[in-house]
Protein backbone atom coordinates (compact mmCIF):
# COMPACT_ATOMS: atom_id res chain seq x y z
CA UNK A 1 0.00 0.00 0.00
CA UNK A 2 3.21 2.00 -0.30
CA UNK A 3 4.10 4.41 -3.12
CA UNK A 4 7.96 4.54 -4.29
CA UNK A 5 8.94 6.07 -1.24
CA UNK A 6 7.13 3.70 1.26
CA UNK A 7 4.47 6.14 1.99
CA UNK A 8 1.18 5.28 1.96
CA UNK A 9 -1.02 6.02 -0.97
CA UNK A 10 -3.94 8.18 0.04
CA UNK A 11 -7.64 7.08 -1.00
CA UNK A 12 -8.12 9.74 -3.73
CA UNK A 13 -4.71 8.55 -5.27
CA UNK A 14 -5.70 4.97 -5.37
CA UNK A 15 -9.16 5.43 -7.25
CA UNK A 16 -7.46 8.14 -9.57
CA UNK A 17 -5.01 5.08 -10.82
CA UNK A 18 -7.53 2.28 -10.94
CA UNK A 19 -9.85 4.88 -12.53
CA UNK A 20 -7.56 5.47 -14.84
CA UNK A 21 -6.42 1.98 -16.06
CA UNK A 22 -9.58 0.80 -16.25
CA UNK A 23 -10.43 3.38 -18.96
CA UNK A 24 -7.27 2.92 -20.81
CA UNK A 25 -8.34 -1.05 -21.03
CA UNK A 26 -11.26 0.10 -22.02
CA UNK A 27 -10.19 2.39 -24.93
CA UNK A 28 -7.43 -0.24 -25.73
CA UNK A 29 -10.11 -2.91 -26.50
CA UNK A 30 -12.71 -0.72 -28.42
CA UNK A 31 -9.78 0.29 -30.44
CA UNK A 32 -8.71 -2.98 -31.43
CA UNK A 33 -12.53 -3.82 -32.10
CA UNK A 34 -13.07 -1.36 -34.40
CA UNK A 35 -9.52 -2.19 -36.20
CA UNK A 36 -10.58 -5.51 -36.34
CA UNK A 37 -13.73 -4.84 -38.45
CA UNK A 38 -11.17 -3.98 -41.76
CA UNK A 39 -8.47 -6.57 -40.73
CA UNK A 40 -8.34 -10.49 -41.97
CA UNK A 41 -8.75 -13.23 -39.29
CA UNK A 42 -5.08 -13.79 -38.74
CA UNK A 43 -3.96 -10.13 -38.35
CA UNK A 44 -7.38 -9.85 -35.88
CA UNK A 45 -6.15 -12.99 -33.69
CA UNK A 46 -2.59 -11.12 -33.66
CA UNK A 47 -3.21 -7.93 -33.10
CA UNK A 48 -6.05 -9.30 -30.39
CA UNK A 49 -2.77 -11.21 -28.63
CA UNK A 50 -0.91 -8.08 -28.27
CA UNK A 51 -3.80 -5.53 -27.27
CA UNK A 52 -4.58 -8.77 -24.53
CA UNK A 53 -0.83 -8.40 -23.68
CA UNK A 54 -0.48 -4.24 -23.08
CA UNK A 55 -3.92 -4.65 -21.11
CA UNK A 56 -2.06 -6.99 -18.90
CA UNK A 57 0.98 -5.66 -18.19
CA UNK A 58 -1.21 -2.05 -17.70
CA UNK A 59 -3.53 -4.09 -14.68
CA UNK A 60 -0.32 -6.30 -13.44
CA UNK A 61 1.62 -2.83 -13.26
CA UNK A 62 -1.39 -0.81 -11.22
CA UNK A 63 -2.14 -3.08 -9.06
CA UNK A 64 1.47 -3.59 -8.38
CA UNK A 65 2.26 0.03 -7.37
CA UNK A 66 -0.76 0.05 -5.22
CA UNK A 67 0.19 -3.01 -3.03
CA UNK A 68 -2.42 -3.49 -0.62
CA UNK A 69 -5.60 -4.95 -1.55
CA UNK A 70 -5.13 -4.33 -5.14
CA UNK A 71 -1.63 -6.56 -5.24
CA UNK A 72 -2.96 -9.27 -3.66
CA UNK A 73 -5.95 -9.36 -5.54
CA UNK A 74 -3.88 -9.55 -8.47
CA UNK A 75 -1.87 -12.16 -7.05
CA UNK A 76 -4.80 -14.57 -6.20
CA UNK A 77 -6.63 -14.15 -9.50
CA UNK A 78 -3.01 -14.84 -11.10
CA UNK A 79 -3.97 -18.43 -10.14
CA UNK A 80 -7.51 -18.61 -11.89
CA UNK A 81 -6.20 -19.90 -14.76
CA UNK A 82 -10.01 -21.17 -15.62
CA UNK A 83 -11.37 -17.94 -16.15
CA UNK A 84 -8.45 -15.50 -17.53
CA UNK A 85 -6.23 -15.85 -20.52
CA UNK A 86 -3.05 -16.80 -20.26
CA UNK A 87 -1.31 -13.16 -21.22
CA UNK A 88 -3.43 -11.72 -18.77
CA UNK A 89 -1.82 -14.75 -16.19
CA UNK A 90 1.38 -13.99 -17.24
CA UNK A 91 1.15 -10.26 -16.39
CA UNK A 92 -0.21 -11.07 -12.98
CA UNK A 93 2.19 -13.78 -11.63
CA UNK A 94 5.06 -10.83 -11.56
CA UNK A 95 3.09 -9.68 -8.63
CA UNK A 96 4.07 -13.12 -6.52
CA UNK A 97 7.11 -11.03 -5.81
CA UNK A 98 7.43 -9.61 -2.30
CA UNK A 99 6.51 -5.80 -2.25
CA UNK A 100 9.05 -3.18 -0.89
CA UNK A 101 8.71 -2.38 2.36
CA UNK A 102 6.86 0.47 4.24
CA UNK A 103 8.93 2.99 6.11
CA UNK A 104 9.53 2.03 9.77
CA UNK A 105 7.79 5.34 11.05
CA UNK A 106 4.21 4.33 9.18
CA UNK A 107 5.08 0.72 11.16
CA UNK A 108 5.62 2.34 14.62
CA UNK A 109 2.17 4.84 14.21
CA UNK A 110 0.34 1.42 12.94
CA UNK A 111 1.44 -0.51 16.33
CA UNK A 112 0.59 1.99 18.48
CA UNK A 113 -2.79 3.13 17.16
CA UNK A 114 -3.42 -0.49 17.73
CA UNK A 115 -1.83 -1.89 20.68
CA UNK A 116 -2.12 1.94 22.63
CA UNK A 117 1.73 2.08 23.15
CA UNK A 118 5.09 1.71 20.48
CA UNK A 119 6.82 -1.32 20.30
CA UNK A 120 9.86 -0.05 22.21
CA UNK A 121 7.91 -0.34 25.36
CA UNK A 122 5.94 -3.31 24.09
CA UNK A 123 8.48 -5.75 23.43
CA UNK A 124 11.96 -6.31 25.08
CA UNK A 125 13.27 -6.00 21.41
CA UNK A 126 12.08 -5.18 18.53
CA UNK A 127 14.02 -5.02 14.61
CA UNK A 128 12.93 -1.99 13.26
CA UNK A 129 14.21 -3.69 9.63
CA UNK A 130 11.71 -5.64 8.34
CA UNK A 131 12.16 -9.57 7.83
CA UNK A 132 9.31 -9.53 5.64
CA UNK A 133 7.12 -7.10 3.59
CA UNK A 134 4.20 -8.52 1.19
CA UNK A 135 1.08 -6.81 -0.41
CA UNK A 136 -1.06 -6.08 2.80
CA UNK A 137 1.62 -5.83 5.58
CA UNK A 138 5.33 -6.32 6.33
CA UNK A 139 6.25 -8.68 9.51
CA UNK A 140 9.30 -7.43 12.03
CA UNK A 141 11.10 -9.65 14.09
CA UNK A 142 11.01 -8.54 18.35
CA UNK A 143 11.45 -10.45 21.78
CA UNK A 144 8.79 -10.54 24.20
CA UNK A 145 9.39 -9.01 27.76
CA UNK A 146 9.55 -13.33 28.93
CA UNK A 147 11.78 -13.86 26.07
CA UNK A 148 9.80 -15.39 23.41
CA UNK A 149 10.95 -14.80 19.83
CA UNK A 150 8.16 -13.70 17.96
CA UNK A 151 7.28 -12.47 14.68
CA UNK A 152 4.76 -9.38 14.29
CA UNK A 153 2.91 -8.87 11.37
CA UNK A 154 1.83 -5.56 11.32
CA UNK A 155 -0.78 -4.70 8.31
CA UNK A 156 -0.59 -1.54 6.09
CA UNK A 157 -3.02 1.81 6.84
CA UNK A 158 -6.06 1.61 5.14
CA UNK A 159 -5.78 -1.59 3.27
CA UNK A 160 -8.76 -3.35 5.09
CA UNK A 161 -10.61 0.03 4.09
CA UNK A 162 -9.47 -0.51 0.04
CA UNK A 163 -10.98 -4.27 -0.57
CA UNK A 164 -14.13 -3.13 -1.52
CA UNK A 165 -13.23 -0.47 -3.92
CA UNK A 166 -10.01 -2.24 -4.74
CA UNK A 167 -11.67 -5.37 -6.15
CA UNK A 168 -14.90 -3.46 -8.09
CA UNK A 169 -12.54 -1.33 -10.23
CA UNK A 170 -10.43 -4.53 -11.23
CA UNK A 171 -13.61 -6.49 -11.73
CA UNK A 172 -14.64 -3.39 -14.17
CA UNK A 173 -11.30 -3.50 -15.89
CA UNK A 174 -11.80 -7.11 -16.94
CA UNK A 175 -14.74 -6.49 -18.46
CA UNK A 176 -13.96 -3.30 -20.03
CA UNK A 177 -10.75 -4.76 -21.67
CA UNK A 178 -11.96 -7.89 -23.06
CA UNK A 179 -10.10 -10.15 -21.07
CA UNK A 180 -12.60 -12.26 -20.25
CA UNK A 181 -15.79 -13.90 -21.78
CA UNK A 182 -17.10 -15.30 -18.67
CA UNK A 183 -20.77 -14.68 -18.62
CA UNK A 184 -22.03 -12.02 -15.99
CA UNK A 185 -23.11 -14.82 -12.94
CA UNK A 186 -19.97 -16.90 -13.02
CA UNK A 187 -18.14 -13.91 -12.75
CA UNK A 188 -20.04 -12.42 -10.24
CA UNK A 189 -19.29 -15.44 -8.19
CA UNK A 190 -16.29 -15.67 -8.82
CA UNK A 191 -15.46 -11.94 -7.55
CA UNK A 192 -17.99 -12.81 -4.35
CA UNK A 193 -15.00 -15.48 -3.34
CA UNK A 194 -12.38 -13.01 -3.85
CA UNK A 195 -14.16 -10.59 -2.03
CA UNK A 196 -14.96 -13.33 1.30
CA UNK A 197 -11.55 -14.61 1.46
CA UNK A 198 -9.96 -10.96 0.93
CA UNK A 199 -12.70 -9.38 3.87
CA UNK A 200 -11.29 -12.57 5.82
CA UNK A 201 -7.19 -12.07 5.10
CA UNK A 202 -7.43 -7.84 6.42
CA UNK A 203 -8.80 -9.51 9.85
CA UNK A 204 -5.96 -10.37 11.72
CA UNK A 205 -8.58 -11.41 14.79
CA UNK A 206 -9.80 -14.03 12.29
CA UNK A 207 -6.03 -15.28 11.19
CA UNK A 208 -5.28 -15.66 14.68
CA UNK A 209 -8.62 -17.95 14.90
CA UNK A 210 -7.02 -19.83 11.66
CA UNK A 211 -3.93 -20.42 12.98
CA UNK A 212 -5.31 -21.80 16.74
CA UNK A 213 -7.47 -23.90 14.48
CA UNK A 214 -5.01 -25.21 11.99
CA UNK A 215 -2.56 -25.99 15.44
CA UNK A 216 -5.11 -28.38 16.65
CA UNK A 217 -6.45 -29.94 13.02
CA UNK A 218 -3.02 -30.92 12.75
CA UNK A 219 -2.13 -31.45 16.15
CA UNK A 220 -1.07 -35.15 15.53
CA UNK A 221 1.40 -34.95 12.90
CA UNK A 222 4.19 -33.36 14.87
CA UNK A 223 6.26 -32.65 11.36
CA UNK A 224 3.55 -30.03 10.53
CA UNK A 225 4.71 -27.00 12.45
CA UNK A 226 2.25 -23.77 13.45
CA UNK A 227 3.49 -21.03 15.33
CA UNK A 228 1.23 -20.02 18.25
CA UNK A 229 -0.87 -16.60 18.80
CA UNK A 230 0.22 -14.10 21.26
CA UNK A 231 -2.98 -13.24 21.90
CA UNK A 232 -1.87 -9.61 24.40
CA UNK A 233 0.03 -8.26 21.24
CA UNK A 234 -2.10 -9.07 18.61
CA UNK A 235 -5.48 -7.04 17.47
CA UNK A 236 -7.61 -6.90 13.99
CA UNK A 237 -4.46 -5.43 12.47
CA UNK A 238 -1.54 -6.58 14.57
CA UNK A 239 -0.94 -10.54 14.77
CA UNK A 240 2.20 -11.08 17.04
CA UNK A 241 3.39 -15.10 16.91
CA UNK A 242 6.05 -17.20 18.21
CA UNK A 243 9.35 -17.68 15.27
CA UNK A 244 9.51 -20.90 13.76
CA UNK A 245 12.69 -21.12 11.93
CA UNK A 246 12.82 -22.92 8.91
CA UNK A 247 14.42 -22.16 5.41
CA UNK A 248 12.45 -21.55 2.43
CA UNK A 249 12.79 -23.56 -0.98
CA UNK A 250 14.87 -20.72 -2.86
CA UNK A 251 17.44 -21.21 0.13
CA UNK A 252 17.62 -25.69 -0.07
CA UNK A 253 20.75 -25.65 -2.90
CA UNK A 254 22.75 -23.57 -0.13
CA UNK A 255 21.64 -25.38 2.64
CA UNK A 256 22.64 -28.76 1.71
CA UNK A 257 19.48 -30.15 1.53
CA UNK A 258 19.83 -33.84 -0.76
CA UNK A 259 17.21 -35.04 -2.73
CA UNK A 260 16.10 -37.96 -0.09
CA UNK A 261 14.83 -35.42 2.43
CA UNK A 262 13.34 -33.11 -0.51
CA UNK A 263 11.78 -36.16 -1.79
CA UNK A 264 10.07 -36.26 1.94
CA UNK A 265 9.45 -33.04 2.08
CA UNK A 266 7.03 -33.46 -0.79
CA UNK A 267 5.52 -36.34 0.46
CA UNK A 268 4.72 -34.40 3.53
CA UNK A 269 3.12 -31.54 2.02
CA UNK A 270 0.98 -33.80 -0.44
CA UNK A 271 -0.39 -35.52 2.88
CA UNK A 272 -1.10 -32.17 4.47
CA UNK A 273 -2.73 -30.32 0.98
CA UNK A 274 -4.98 -33.56 0.93
CA UNK A 275 -5.78 -34.34 4.37
CA UNK A 276 -6.89 -30.43 4.50
CA UNK A 277 -9.45 -31.24 0.87
CA UNK A 278 -10.77 -34.48 2.12
CA UNK A 279 -10.73 -34.82 5.85
CA UNK A 280 -10.73 -31.35 7.53
CA UNK A 281 -12.77 -30.04 4.92
CA UNK A 282 -10.38 -26.33 5.26
CA UNK A 283 -7.50 -25.30 3.34
CA UNK A 284 -4.57 -23.11 3.80
CA UNK A 285 -5.15 -21.69 0.59
CA UNK A 286 -1.88 -19.33 -0.18
CA UNK A 287 0.42 -21.59 -1.31
CA UNK A 288 3.38 -18.62 -2.01
CA UNK A 289 6.74 -20.10 -1.13
CA UNK A 290 7.28 -17.48 1.50
CA UNK A 291 4.38 -18.93 3.32
CA UNK A 292 6.14 -22.20 4.13
CA UNK A 293 9.51 -23.52 5.24
CA UNK A 294 11.45 -26.27 6.19
CA UNK A 295 13.94 -28.61 8.22
CA UNK A 296 16.78 -30.89 7.41
CA UNK A 297 14.16 -33.51 9.33
CA UNK A 298 11.69 -33.09 6.70
CA UNK A 299 9.31 -30.74 9.17
CA UNK A 300 7.05 -28.30 6.94
CA UNK A 301 6.53 -24.88 8.87
CA UNK A 302 3.57 -23.26 7.78
CA UNK A 303 2.96 -19.20 7.79
CA UNK A 304 0.49 -17.17 7.27
CA UNK A 305 -3.61 -18.10 7.81
CA UNK A 306 -5.69 -15.08 6.65
CA UNK A 307 -6.56 -17.00 3.31
CA UNK A 308 -8.29 -20.48 4.81
CA UNK A 309 -11.07 -21.77 2.60
CA UNK A 310 -13.73 -23.71 4.76
CA UNK A 311 -16.52 -25.76 2.51
CA UNK A 312 -18.92 -28.33 3.34
CA UNK A 313 -17.83 -32.11 4.16
CA UNK A 314 -20.81 -32.25 0.73
CA UNK A 315 -18.23 -30.20 -1.61
CA UNK A 316 -15.48 -32.42 -0.76
CA UNK A 317 -17.46 -35.47 -1.31
CA UNK A 318 -18.18 -34.43 -5.04
CA UNK A 319 -14.78 -33.02 -5.71
CA UNK A 320 -14.18 -36.52 -4.74
CA UNK A 321 -16.12 -38.06 -6.67
CA UNK A 322 -15.10 -36.31 -9.76
CA UNK A 323 -11.49 -37.35 -9.26
CA UNK A 324 -12.74 -40.86 -8.85
CA UNK A 325 -14.52 -40.54 -12.18
CA UNK A 326 -11.08 -38.85 -13.95
CA UNK A 327 -9.57 -42.18 -12.16
CA UNK A 328 -11.50 -44.93 -13.58
CA UNK A 329 -12.43 -42.99 -17.31
CA UNK A 330 -15.78 -43.20 -16.40
CA UNK A 331 -17.43 -40.38 -18.68
CA UNK A 332 -20.57 -39.96 -16.86
CA UNK A 333 -19.74 -39.84 -13.93
CA UNK A 334 -16.59 -37.13 -15.04
CA UNK A 335 -19.85 -35.11 -16.54
CA UNK A 336 -22.04 -35.19 -13.65
CA UNK A 337 -19.16 -34.29 -11.79
CA UNK A 338 -17.96 -31.75 -13.52
CA UNK A 339 -21.83 -30.01 -12.82
CA UNK A 340 -21.80 -30.71 -9.89
CA UNK A 341 -19.02 -28.53 -8.74
CA UNK A 342 -19.89 -25.73 -11.26
CA UNK A 343 -17.42 -26.55 -14.06
CA UNK A 344 -19.56 -27.64 -16.67
CA UNK A 345 -22.57 -25.60 -17.58
CA UNK A 346 -25.94 -28.10 -16.95
CA UNK A 347 -27.35 -29.29 -20.09
CA UNK A 348 -24.49 -27.87 -22.02
CA UNK A 349 -24.09 -29.99 -25.56
CA UNK A 350 -20.38 -30.34 -25.97
CA UNK A 351 -19.40 -32.23 -29.43
CA UNK A 352 -15.94 -32.85 -28.85
CA UNK A 353 -16.84 -33.92 -24.43
CA UNK A 354 -14.97 -36.96 -24.76
CA UNK A 355 -11.93 -35.67 -26.21
CA UNK A 356 -11.98 -32.82 -23.94
CA UNK A 357 -12.17 -35.02 -20.61
CA UNK A 358 -9.49 -37.62 -22.25
CA UNK A 359 -7.42 -34.35 -22.33
CA UNK A 360 -7.56 -33.28 -18.90
CA UNK A 361 -7.00 -36.69 -17.46
CA UNK A 362 -4.03 -37.27 -19.32
CA UNK A 363 -2.53 -34.02 -18.73
CA UNK A 364 -2.53 -34.79 -14.64
CA UNK A 365 -3.72 -38.47 -14.56
CA UNK A 366 0.40 -39.34 -14.79
CA UNK A 367 0.94 -37.66 -11.36
CA UNK A 368 -2.07 -38.99 -9.75
CA UNK A 369 -3.52 -42.31 -11.28
CA UNK A 370 -0.52 -44.12 -12.37
CA UNK A 371 1.52 -45.98 -9.73
CA UNK A 372 5.36 -45.08 -10.07
CA UNK A 373 7.79 -42.37 -8.99
CA UNK A 374 6.94 -39.04 -10.13
CA UNK A 375 9.57 -36.40 -11.11
CA UNK A 376 7.96 -33.18 -10.81
CA UNK A 377 11.21 -31.01 -11.24
CA UNK A 378 10.88 -32.58 -15.29
CA UNK A 379 7.45 -32.77 -15.30
CA UNK A 380 4.46 -29.48 -16.20
CA UNK A 381 1.82 -31.62 -15.28
CA UNK A 382 -0.24 -28.55 -13.61
CA UNK A 383 0.45 -26.05 -16.45
CA UNK A 384 -0.86 -28.83 -18.73
CA UNK A 385 -3.75 -29.07 -17.00
CA UNK A 386 -4.10 -25.23 -16.95
CA UNK A 387 -3.65 -24.86 -20.56
CA UNK A 388 -6.44 -27.73 -21.43
CA UNK A 389 -8.99 -26.14 -18.42
CA UNK A 390 -8.25 -22.60 -20.07
CA UNK A 391 -9.21 -23.90 -23.54
CA UNK A 392 -12.42 -25.45 -22.48
CA UNK A 393 -13.27 -22.37 -20.35
CA UNK A 394 -12.89 -20.46 -23.71
CA UNK A 395 -16.41 -21.95 -24.24
CA UNK A 396 -18.51 -20.09 -21.63
CA UNK A 397 -21.77 -21.69 -23.41
CA UNK A 398 -20.47 -24.96 -22.32
CA UNK A 399 -17.95 -24.51 -19.12
CA UNK A 400 -17.46 -21.79 -16.67
CA UNK A 401 -15.37 -21.19 -13.56
CA UNK A 402 -16.04 -22.45 -10.60
CA UNK A 403 -15.69 -20.31 -7.57
CA UNK A 404 -16.43 -23.16 -5.07
CA UNK A 405 -12.88 -25.15 -5.57
CA UNK A 406 -11.39 -21.56 -6.78
CA UNK A 407 -9.30 -21.97 -3.41
CA UNK A 408 -8.74 -25.23 -2.99
CA UNK A 409 -7.26 -25.33 -7.28
CA UNK A 410 -5.18 -22.41 -6.01
CA UNK A 411 -3.72 -24.60 -3.07
CA UNK A 412 -3.27 -27.52 -5.67
CA UNK A 413 -1.71 -25.29 -7.86
CA UNK A 414 0.70 -23.90 -5.70
CA UNK A 415 2.20 -26.70 -4.17
CA UNK A 416 2.31 -28.77 -7.20
CA UNK A 417 4.67 -25.55 -8.19
CA UNK A 418 6.87 -25.84 -4.85
CA UNK A 419 7.19 -29.34 -5.36
CA UNK A 420 8.64 -28.47 -9.25
CA UNK A 421 10.74 -25.64 -7.37
CA UNK A 422 12.14 -28.20 -4.38
CA UNK A 423 12.79 -31.01 -7.37
CA UNK A 424 10.82 -33.29 -5.20
CA UNK A 425 10.45 -37.07 -6.71
CA UNK A 426 8.18 -39.41 -5.40
CA UNK A 427 5.23 -41.60 -6.15
CA UNK A 428 1.72 -39.23 -5.89
CA UNK A 429 -0.69 -42.05 -6.39
CA UNK A 430 0.10 -43.86 -3.12
CA UNK A 431 -0.76 -40.91 -1.28
CA UNK A 432 -3.82 -39.74 -3.45
CA UNK A 433 -5.73 -42.89 -3.65
CA UNK A 434 -5.75 -43.16 0.21
CA UNK A 435 -7.44 -40.17 0.26
CA UNK A 436 -10.20 -41.06 -2.20
CA UNK A 437 -10.50 -43.69 -0.49
CA UNK A 438 -11.85 -41.67 2.66
CA UNK A 439 -15.14 -42.22 3.82
CA UNK A 440 -17.41 -38.99 3.27
CA UNK A 441 -20.82 -38.55 4.09
CA UNK A 442 -23.45 -40.83 3.66
CA UNK A 443 -20.57 -43.29 3.71
CA UNK A 444 -20.01 -45.63 6.68
CA UNK A 445 -17.42 -44.19 9.35
CA UNK A 446 -18.09 -40.95 8.18
CA UNK A 447 -19.55 -40.01 11.12
CA UNK A 448 -16.89 -41.46 13.42
CA UNK A 449 -14.13 -39.58 11.54
CA UNK A 450 -16.11 -36.08 11.86
CA UNK A 451 -16.11 -36.41 15.55
CA UNK A 452 -12.51 -36.32 15.69
CA UNK A 453 -12.04 -33.01 13.62
CA UNK A 454 -12.37 -29.88 15.47
CA UNK A 455 -14.96 -27.24 14.81
CA UNK A 456 -13.49 -24.04 13.93
CA UNK A 457 -13.69 -21.72 16.66
CA UNK A 458 -16.16 -18.30 16.83
CA UNK A 459 -13.93 -15.40 15.62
Amino acid sequence: MADDHGRPVGRRTRFFKLSKMSASVASNYAKGQLKGLFQDAETRAAERARSDARSGELIAQTLGELKGAAMKLGQIASVARDLLPPDLIDSLTTLQRDAPPMDYDVIEAQIERELGRPPELLFQRFDKEPFAAASIGQVHRARTDDGREVVVKVQYPGVDTSVDSDLAHLKFALRASGLVGTRKPALDAFFSELRDRMREETDYTHEAQNVRWFRELHADDKHIIIPEVVGERSSGRILTLTYEHGDQIKDMDGAGYDQPTRNLIGQRLAHMMFRQIFEFHAVHADPNPANFAFRKNGDVVMYDFGCVKAFPAEDAAVYRDVMRAFRDNDHPAIQRGLVGIGLQRPGAVVSDQKDLYDEVRSSFGPMLFDDTEFDYHAADSHQVFARVVVKGLRRPGQFQPAAAILFTDRAQTGHYSNMQNMRAKFNMHRIYRDYLALPQQGDDGFEQRMRKVPDRPPV
